[in-house]
């Protein structure tokens, strides 16, 4: 049931067309909205009971696991009807579909490669990914995508709204938008049902509550007013995720991350993550104001992780006990530095300073190979078996689609 890889954008489309066509009595496709560059944002609706589920895929560029799992989800809702006793299914494709498709190049195999996946990562800056524009006061970047998602929200109410993300390394663990009784306990049998640890303190988790081990309670976003500034250079959200504005409609949400690779334990003490991280955000930045200023999709990825990593220095800073020995320390210069070699590439093909780029592309690539070495020699990177991460994800869809049904 669970496919061998993630389906591409298209396959994905494909294969949930067949299922709408093969099942029309239960089934309906349609369109809810377009991307920004005209791509159809499409949701399988499996009609059931007289309360709704939401369950979307790709809620940012680099995370295709979800699109497995929705695929192995309308597979398994459709066969077993006591799953639609209570509740309707809606399934949305992607929020981000043309994001995702600058990802294709390592996300439709599997397993994957984590140098494979730097080389070839995109995720957008923060205010152009869908699922991070969602409205707070003060806040009224809405993409196209965002406002679909709000529709389709506005209009199904649903009682519950699951993002499926997935990590790079780590464990398991769970971002909810209320302390829900049960859902440590759905946690815990999925992660151990498909041989997956639990995360004990994500980097991103950092200060918020958990009612138990590996949930975290993201709180609903300030509005612009009341956020205090940020320090200079440092990162900063836009607005709300649909985790919120679902819970806005009173509907539980939840985000199940779960990591793509399996890792070893690092010995990273928190000031030496910090000084790694702000010596990291120096050198991209130096690098990046070398190459020429036209813009390409990849330049403000690339100064976003520049400020991402400003940030978490700060974060390590400020909380050294839970920011020792955390792996995105060692990934997110990779991230920047990935990134910015795609920079260069897209500023290559259009042909003009050739000589110069190649020069500054070949020292950015002494700095990717010596980034990716450190973190490849301390984490020692085994990827999970996609149906391992598959039945996580599908495992706590069910699990708490039955606390929904039963409150």
């Amino acid at each position: 049931m669970v496919p061998s890889a993630p389906p591409s954008w298209e396959e994905l489309r494909k294969t949930m067309s067949a299922l709408a066509d093969g099942e029309p009595e239960r089934c309906e496709l349609r369109v809810v909205g377009r991307s920004r560059a005209g791509e159809p944002l499409e949701m399988l609706t499996v009609r059931g009971g007289p309360r709704s589920a939401l369950v979307m895929a790709g809620p940012h560029a680099n995370e295709p696991v979800g699109a497995a799992t929705l695929v192995t989800l309308a597979r398994y809702v459709l066969a077993h009807p006591e799953v639609r006793e209570e509740l309707t299914w809606h399934l949305l494709l992607s929020s981000d579909p043309d994001g995702g498709r600058l990802n294709e190049a390592w996300s439709c195999s599997w397993p994957v490669h984590l140098e494979e996946y730097h080389r070839g990562l995109y995720r957008p800056a923060v205010g152009d990914q869908p699922e991070c524009t969602f409205p707070i006061a003060g806040f009224s970047g809405q993409l196209p995508e965002t406002r679909a998602v709000m529709a389709v929200i506005d209009e199904v109410h649903p009682v519950l709204s699951v993002g499926l993300h997935n990590a790079d390394t780590g464990g398991a663990f769970y971002l909810v938008s209320r302390p829900e009784s049960g859902l440590v306990d759905v946690l815990a049998s999925a992660a151990d049902r498909h041989s997956i640890p639990l995360e004990a303190m994500p980097s991103d988790c950092i200060g918020l509550p958990s009612p138990g081990p590996g949930v975290f309670v993201v709180p609903e976003p300030r509005g612009l007013a009341d956020r205090p500034p940020a320090a200079p250079g440092e990162w900063q959200p836009a607005g709300a995720s649909s985790m919120h504005y679902a819970a806005r409609h009173g509907g539980l949400g939840i985000s199940p991350e779960v990591p793509v690779w399996r890792t070893l334990p690092i010995d990273l003490p928190a000031a030496a993550s910090a000084a790694y991280l702000r010596e990291a955000a120096q050198v991209l930045s130096r690098l990046l104001e070398r190459f020429p200023a036209r813009p390409t999709v990849f330049r403000p990825a690339v100064e976003e992780q520049v400020a991402i990593m400003r940030l978490m220095a700060r974060i390590a800073d400020e909380n050294p006990a839970d920011s020792a020995n955390q792996d995105l320390s060692l990934l997110v210069p990779l991230r920047g530095a990935g990134m910015l070699l795609r920079h260069a590439e897209a500023l290559l093909a259009e042909g003009a300073g050739a000589a110069r780029l190649r020069r500054e592309q070949a020292a950015l690539e002494d700095v990717f190979r010596a980034w990716y070495a450190k973190a490849e020699q301390a984490l020692r990177p085994v990827p999970f078996e996609l149906r391992q991460l598959v039945g996580y994800q599908l495992d706590t869809i069910l699990g708490a689609a039955r606390l929904c049904a039963a409150t």
